[in-house]
This record gives C-alpha cells, structure tokens and sequence, in this order.
C-alpha cells in the first residue's frame, strides 16, 4: 500500500508540473472561453496557476532534498484550497472555469495530503495484522511432536 501512494504521489507531481506548463500555455483548459473575459480576471486566474506550478516545482526540489514529507501535506493542502477558492472565485464573478481543472485539483490535493500520511497508514494497518506464523520445517514439526508427547506423559 505505501508503495503504491508513493507511484500515486510521483505521478501527480509529474501531472501538476506538466498540466501547469500546459494550462500556462494553453489557458482554455482553465477557462472553456478565455476570450469573453476582461483581462484582470483572466489574468489573476492566470496567476494563479502559475503561482501554483512554481511552488510546486519549489516545494518537489525541497523534498527531495531533504526527504521529508511536510512539504508534501503543504501543496496538498495547497491544491485543495486552490480548488474551493477557485469555485468560489468562479461563483462571484460568474465564471466558466473546466471542471477538469477542479477535478485535478481536487486529485492533486488528495494525492500529496495521502502521500504525507501514508507511513501512518502502513504503521496502522501492521498494528492490525496477526503476526505471521514462522514456517517450520520436517525436522522441527517431529522433535515439537515428541516434546508434546513427554510433556502429556510427564503430567498423566
């Protein structure tokens, strides 16, 4: 389980990397119809996407470099206050933004807040598990045979 949390974290970094230079190029894929819009509100959604990427790229160099994973529950809490701001930002000035845009968002944020958490879950679900029986082998099974069966005559 934590080793597929950390391909899913891996991927959504790559994703949130890749999908920000696109976005930054091609910005219809933020706003279906970027041509209807007055240029402040294009432009500070545009800067919001590129501010994203850009700490995104910040904070993946920090982490590896330092291995930790603080920085990891940062942008994805990042991402998903991203996600309900822009809804909301959308809301107030009557917006199309993609809701593909959102749902990835949402999909980042979710990855890189599991991500942190992820050697909690491991540690939790070990906890739960019965230990593993060691596996004897022939030689082993007979001589723990015998001792059962001097032990039951020694107490009869």
């Amino acid at each position: 389980m934590p080793r597929a949390i950390s391909l899913n974290f891996r991927f959504s970094v790559w994703i949130s990397v890749l999908g920000g230079i696109l976005a930054l190029s091609n910005f219809s894929l933020v706003v279906p119809d970027a041509e209807a819009f007055y240029d402040p509100i294009r432009n500070n959604l545009f800067l919001v996407v590129g501010y994203l990427l850009i700490s995104q790229i910040v904070l993946w160099y920090f982490r590896y470099r330092r291995e930790s994973r603080t920085e990891a529950l940062l942008m994805g809490l990042i991402f998903l206050l991203t996600a309900g701001g822009t809804v909301f930002y959308a809301m107030l000035n009557e917006l199309p933004i993609s809701r593909i845009f959102i749902l990835v968002l949402v999909y980042l944020g979710i990855s890189h807040v599991l991500f942190y958490f992820a050697p909690h879950i491991a540690a939790d679900s070990a906890a739960e598990r019965p230990p593993e029986r060691k596996k004897l082998g022939f030689e082993t099974l007979i001589s723990v045979h015998a001792r059962q069966k001097t032990t039951a005559r020694k107490c009869s």
